[in-house]
């Protein structure tokens, strides 16, 4: 079993699964508790086209029976005669229209999920339009109306303009997907504070260095590299170093480059 070696600041910690399986997600619960996570979450939001053909992710909207079936499962699964932990259900407004959306949280709700996570789009509209944070607020209301917590998901990119949606539309959290990529340091002390390029570069060796030490004998390199983009982008010369880090095969050769530049060429402005 791979160690996930997790400490007293990585909580709270929710585990996020996916199927279509009842006893799989009986199964899962039942690990995320023996591993001390602080919650559990069944995605039937996903819209990719791999996990919808095995009818799991937003594939469920179809059979809402079953997402009943396996929200009920995971709660079994994730809860003992001393503990249970949350469960939480992630879902978006309907596969093709947000008309669908009543319906459907309805299902979910009478399985008595304890939080409701809404990204404010279809299926069909990805992420091809803003989110309706209005219709989000909608669901908030259905959700409460059943005893459940409500979370946004949607174009949050930072922690104030978070705070301001939950305000306007009655959510009692959000959720930040995108808006990390933009900005890595967005749920930290200074997430709203400008880095400059040195402090953008040093925290994408600490983060390779983290990767190194977790997923070294497990994964490829290469899955690491997809997220050098975070952190060097937005000042003069940065593409060209982008390129140079994605060519490299090990983390000491993106180190080795890294380190000469910071010597070398860095500029000092701030970057957003």
């Amino acid at each position: 079993m791979l160690d996930l070696a997790l400490t007293e600041t990585d909580h709270p910690i929710v585990a996020q699964f996916f199927g279509t399986k009842p006893e799989h997600l009986y199964e899962a619960g039942k690990l995320a508790l023996e591993l001390g996570f602080d919650g559990v979450d069944i995605n039937m939001g996903c819209p990719d086209r791999a996990i919808m053909k095995q009818g799991a992710g937003a594939a469920l909207m179809k059979t809402p029976e079953l997402a009943e079936d396996l929200i009920h499962a995971l709660r079994d699964g994730s809860s003992s005669a001393s503990r249970r932990i949350p469960v939480a259900v992630k879902t978006r407004l309907g596969l093709y229209s947000t008309n669908e959306m009543d319906a459907w949280l309805t299902t979910i709700l009478n399985a008595k999920p304890d939080v409701l996570v809404v990204h404010g789009r279809t299926v069909k509209e990805a992420s091809k339009v803003p989110a309706h944070w209005d219709i989000i607020g909608r669901a908030a209301a259905m959700a409460h109306d059943g005893e459940a917590l409500c979370v946004g998901n949607g174009d949050v990119m930072s922690a104030a303009q978070g705070k301001e949606l939950c305000t306007t539309w009655g959510t009692d959290g959000y959720m930040v997907g995108r808006g990390i990529f933009q900005n890595p340091w967005l749920f930290g002390e200074h997430g709203e504070d400008e880095h400059t390029p040195h402090e953008r570069l040093h925290l994408l060796l600490t983060h390779t260095d983290a990767w190194m030490r977790q997923w070294n004998d497990v994964k490829s390199f290469d899955l690491m590299k997809k997220f050098y983009k975070v952190y060097v982008s937005g000042w003069p010369g940065a593409a060209h170093l982008r390129a140079q880090l994605m060519e490299q095969k090990s983390a000491q050769q993106v180190r080795t480059i890294v380190s000469e530049y910071l010597q070398k060429e860095a500029p000092t402005a701030t970057v957003r």
